[in-house]
């Protein structure tokens, strides 16, 4: 593995530059540990809207996993890094099911995993304002992210060199060959949970700037051009790679009264036609935020085109960079235009906050067409792999409390959703994920 010889390159030259030092110890010495313990539950009804709710639908999992890390303090620029995570099923599930799908079974495998995973394992060395990182790792950037919605995470083994060594203005180069998935030995014979390597590496730039007075801009670009098929979800991306992008603007007007205005735009060009029949996908965002006597609001909106869906965030995080997102729903299929409102409010105690979020969907015929290659309107719930979204709601509460004092490092939280779809059966959905971690 490319990054592997990377990282024992950079070892060899520690070991023979820098380790010879007396102040080596010190650095072993003065390491930092950290850690957190997490437990997550996830249940779901049971709904006839399978597409629209996969692979949630009629899940009841519990989970809990234990995190450790270690990195060392900082000798002449250098830093090591090691991390390690375990996870255990709580075996709340019933698998009574002969049925081959999870929602038969209340099986939710993201969720139920016992294994142990080396989760960190890098170099890290800093000059100036700037450092370079090498090796396994976790990523937070808007189109490739560590996903954290349940027990376990992901990881990527990678290359990212970050400068910030320019006025107000942070860039981030990034070279990954391996996509280290939350499931480790647990996994199913699914291959959206086997390992993704790149054999010819995923290749991504991210900048963000604030030189102007209230403006801040980010953008990112990501490709790769692998000959296979990239499973990740929700869109499956065909042999042959893709580039992805996105651009987004957020500006605070200079007046009194707190509003602010966000643009995002974002696209993917396939080099081989999606699973919508597609070469190209293009996103538009709006949002409007402001404040009224301590309640915070979020109104907006989010159109896709009719010809192909929007590849999402790599990493098992479908659509973080979607303003109308939510806990079940997206807007990165093809045709659909979503509505959303929000509200944010802490109610005025110490570390908690509620949000209450609503959305809308509509899709066009040709989007729903676009969306999959099988399916019908008429049975789209039922059959096939299209996403019909047309005439969908959904509406999200979200409590977090991070306590202190003796108890400072623990927090929960409470995210659950409740959605209905115009699809034959039972076409409404209810589903909830409960936190707890404690984090030292």
């Amino acid at each position: 593995m490319k990054w592997a010889r990377l990282s024992l390159t950079a070892v060899a030259l520690l070991s023979t530059a820098v380790f010879a030092g007396d102040s080596l110890e010190e650095a072993f010495k003065n390491a930092k540990v950290t850690g957190d313990l997490r437990f997550v539950y996830t249940g779901g009804s049971q709904s006839d809207a399978i597409n629209q709710t996969a692979p949630v639908n009629n899940v009841n999992v519990g989970s809990i996993a234990a995190e450790l890390r270690y990195v060392t303090d900082d000798f002449k620029g250098f830093k090591l890094g090691l991390g390690v995570q375990s996870a255990h099923d709580l075996d709340l599930q019933k698998r009574d099911s002969t049925g081959a799908t999870d929602y038969a079974s209340e099986d939710d495998a993201r969720n139920s995993v016992s294994t142990t995973l080396l989760s960190e394992a890098y170099l890290q060395y800093t000059f100036s304002k700037s450092d370079i990182k090498v090796g396994r790792q976790k990523i937070k950037l808007p189109l490739i992210m560590t996903s954290t919605a349940f027990a376990l995470e992901d990881s990527f083994d990678a290359a990212v060199l970050t400068i910030n060594d320019l006025p107000k203005t942070m860039i981030k180069l990034l070279y990954i060959q391996d996509w280290k998935m939350r499931y480790g030995s647990d996994a199913t014979t699914s291959p959206t949970q086997k390992d993704e390597h790149f054999d010819k590496g995923m290749y991504s730039v991210f900048f963000k700037n604030t030189s102007l007075s209230g403006l801040a801009l980010d953008g990112q670009y990501v490709t790769t051009d692998e000959n296979k098929k990239l499973w990740d979800a929700p869109i499956f991306i065909n042999a042959g790679g893709y580039d992805q992008y996105y651009l987004q603007a957020e500006y605070k007007l200079p007046i009194d009264f707190p509003l602010s205005l966000a643009m995002t735009y974002a696209g993917a060009h396939y080099d081989t036609p999606s699973v919508a029949g597609n070469d190209d996908a293009t996103l538009y965002g709006f949002k409007v935020s402001t404040a009224l006597s301590g309640v915070k609001f979020n109104l907006a909106y989010t159109t896709m085109d009719d010809e192909a869906n929007f590849p999402g965030t790599f990493g098992h995080v479908p659509d973080t960079i979607a303003y109308t997102d939510m806990l079940t729903n997206n807007a990165i299929f093809a045709g659909v235009d979503a509505y959303s409102i929000e509200a944010l409010y802490g109610f005025g105690i110490a570390g908690f906050n509620s949000g209450l979020k609503f959305a809308h969907y509509t899709q066009s015929e040709k989007g729903y067409m676009n969306s999959g290659t099988t399916g019908t309107i008429a049975t789209s719930g039922r059959v096939g792999n299209r996403m019909y979204l047309d005439d969908a709601d959904e509406v999200n509460i979200d409590l977090t409390y991070a306590f202190s004092g003796a108890l400072k490092g623990l927090s929960t939280r409470l995210w659950a959703g409740y959605g209905t779809y115009d699809v034959p059966g039972e076409d409404s959905f209810t589903y909830a994920r409960f936190y707890l971690s404690y984090k030292f």
